[in-house]
């Protein structure tokens, strides 16, 4: 069961809500019903005070149902946000899977990250330009709102408060936390100085200083959504390392240079015992299983261990074969065969050209070639 939903399309980007965005609405909305804390503005000459956060709005019911329109306004924002990052990249011809909407913020699924550093800047900077416009707009708005209802008006509250928490946003994604925007940012500048890898690596091991220290801030007095940020940041900056160290090296190479096509494959009909011999005797993990030279599905030791010791000398390869199998062609990048691994959690592709096998690529074939083309 996926832990995220479709709610339409904008552009032809599908957008997710994420379940754990479903309990941060009404947490927002509570939270900002709590507290109100006014701030002196000049507004053509005149000073008011503005109020931050929905405490003093009255009566209760008001006070909610502002608390959760501003909460629900600032995931529109947050969307919003994500939706610059993803326009951008897509006038460079980057294709987007989807926008998911989290609690802690949006994240854009992009089939791929651009190298060169001056589009990958415009690209991290194009979501806190949005979040800034967005901020300056509805601070904006409420010196109006506060001149024609005034500043006690909780429309005047909302607005002040949509304001200033993009602007908030604006600032804290501009940090150089990578893999958030201003870590990016740094990212294409160490990239246009040094080799991707590495710049990766740099721009991750500060994403993760920063991290640690909003870690430490967020147990003493900075809340638990700081601890929470810092922990995703940590995780994502390392996976992001790892990732790139790993597709990088493979740039370049096609999945045909690496594949194996001295293949063997079985039957449906072949016995248990028979596969795990072949296994223990040529050290495979896995086999193609075919049908009159046609692929019908994929047996690997996975799917042998699964099967109770007692049963294993009844059961045929058909019974237990994995029937709906990700597939990859020749000329394919070797770096698109590793990303569908690691994506799907799967250790080898079986390689289709005009409907035929004509070979199959593990991942132990692509370690082999990051070796190998990481030496040179």
């Amino acid at each position: 069961m996926s832990s995220a939903f479709s709610i339409g399309k904008i552009a032809g980007i599908p957008i997710r809500l994420h379940i754990t965005f479903l309990a941060i609405i009404p947490f927002v909305a509570y939270i900002f019903t709590t507290f109100t804390q006014p701030f002196p503005v000049n507004i053509f000459g005149e000073v008011y005070d503005l109020s931050y956060g929905f405490g003093a709005v009255e009566p209760p019911m008001a006070k909610l149902l502002y608390s959760f329109a501003f909460s629900i306004l600032l995931f529109v924002c947050v969307a919003l946000h994500e939706l610059g990052h993803s326009f951008v990249a897509m006038r460079y011809g980057i294709k987007i899977r989807s926008i998911t909407l989290y609690f802690f913020g949006g994240v854009a699924s992009m089939e791929d990250i651009p190298r060169d550093p001056g589009m990958e800047a415009k690209m991290a900077v194009a979501g806190p330009s949005v979040s800034g416009i967005l901020g300056i707009g509805s601070i904006l708005l409420s010196f109006q709102s506060a001149l024609l209802l005034g500043v006690s008006h909780p429309l005047t509250t909302l607005l002040w408060t949509l304001g200033v928490i993009n602007i908030v946003l604006m600032v804290f994604n501009l940090l150089p936390a990578f893999p958030m925007d201003g870590g990016r940012v740094l990212r294409a500048w160490f990239a246009s100085r040094m080799a991707y890898v590495e710049a990766t690596r740099r721009a991750a091991n500060i994403g993760k200083f920063f991290a640690i220290l909003m870690f430490f801030l967020g147990l003493f007095g900075g809340g638990i959504v700081l601890v929470v940020i810092a922990i995703f940041i940590y995780i994502a900056a390392s996976d992001e390392e790892r990732s790139t160290a790993i597709v990088v090296p493979l740039e370049g190479v096609k999945v045909r240079d690496i594949m194996s096509v001295d293949l063997k494959t079985v039957s449906p009909e072949t016995p248990l015992l028979e596969i795990m011999n072949l296994m223990f005797r040529e050290k495979h993990r896995g086999y193609p299983v075919t049908v009159d030279g046609r692929l019908a599905g994929v047996v690997t030791i996975s799917d042998v261990q699964k099967v109770p010791e007692e049963k294993r000398g009844t059961t045929t390869v058909g019974e237990i074969m994995v029937k709906s199998i990700y597939v990859i062609e020749p000329n394919a990048d070797a770096a698109e065969a590793m990303k569908k691994m690691m994506e799907r959690q799967i250790r080898r592709l079986p390689v289709m050209e005009d409907g035929q096998l004509v070979g199959i690529v593990s991942r132990s074939d692509l370690l082999r070639a990051i070796e190998i083309c990481s030496g040179w």
